[in-house]
């Protein structure tokens, strides 16, 4: 594979189910992309995909949730976070189903994924990752969103999720140099950003994260930049300049807790993009 070829990861929370089922049919069919620019919950399908771990996203997250609590109002009430990010970023990647970082390493592919700094606002890139420790911290930071998780801190700079500045890192691709650009959304195509029907626009968030103005700035353009990330790329699609992969089939929501619905999640992922291969081939072969 050309490696000007990359794959953006839209996140999502449980939505990014179905993009482990997309990632888990490009594994079964040999398809190796070597650039994977994976935003907040993308990440922990695109870790799976780097390592070569196809199903780890059903023993490590889906099966869990059929006997425990990984999130919601009781874990929010028992740990200050909506999801069990312990669990998540901890236990289970450490000893319920261990992540192997060792295959990560040596896939030789080029795994990012973003944080914004929450003074300055800048949105962090990060490829590198000295050990397991490091990488699953990152990762956890990549995966905190306002409201929802407690503000993470990478070399003492305060961060959180990467998807408040841009969760569709299109423009970054573009500036690498990417020549074939595939993208996995977890929402349907008709979705737009409200400027004023989101909770992070709320006197409470301005409030709560009043000592951060990076990350209120970020807030404040997050519909701007989402819904103009969708239209590049619906231009970018119609030219034959990026092939990009939606749910068709069903309709996904980020705080899904039903083990078995989760797994629709993911068969949809998977039959959506068996559906497009030879589109796909095509589209990296031309």
């Amino acid at each position: 594979m050309d490696k000007d070829t990359g794959i953006i990861l839209e996140g999502g929370a449980m939505r990014s189910i179905f993009t482990a089922g997309v990632m888990d049919f490009f594994l079964d069919k040999n398809i190796d992309i070597p650039n994977v620019l994976a935003v907040s919950a993308g990440a922990y399908a695109g870790m799976n995909y780097a390592s070569g771990q196809k199903g780890r996203i059903i023993d490590s997250v889906v099966e869990p949730m059929a006997h425990q609590k990984m999130l919601g109002p009781g874990v929010f009430m028992k740990t200050g976070e909506f999801f069990n990010m312990d669990a998540l970023f901890d236990r289970i990647p450490r000893v319920d189903c261990p992540f192997d970082f060792e295959a990560f390493k040596a896939s030789g592919k080029r795994f990012i994924t973003s944080a914004i700094n929450c003074m300055t606002g800048d949105l962090c890139y990060f490829e590198k990752f000295d050990n397991l420790d490091d990488f699953l911290h990152i990762i956890r930071v990549a995966n905190s969103l306002p409201l929802l998780a407690n503000m993470g801190y990478i070399d003492g700079v305060p961060m959180m999720d990467g998807g408040m500045a841009d969760a569709i890192p299109i423009r970054r691709a573009i500036e690498e140099g990417w020549k074939k650009i595939i993208v996995v959304f977890t929402r349907e195509a008709s979705y737009r950003k409200s400027e004023h029907g989101d909770i992070y626009n709320s006197r409470m968030v301005k409030w709560m994260y009043r000592k951060f103005p990076g990350l209120l700035k970020a807030i404040d353009k997050r519909p701007a930049t989402y819904n103009s990330s969708i239209e590049l790329l619906n231009d970018m699609e119609k030219r034959g300049e990026a092939f990009v992969i939606r749910p068709t089939k069903v309709k996904l929501t980020n705080n899904e807790s039903n083990s078995e619905t989760l797994k629709e999640y993911y068969k949809a992922g998977y039959e959506d993009a068996a559906t497009r291969y030879d589109e796909l081939m095509e589209y990296l072969n031309k």
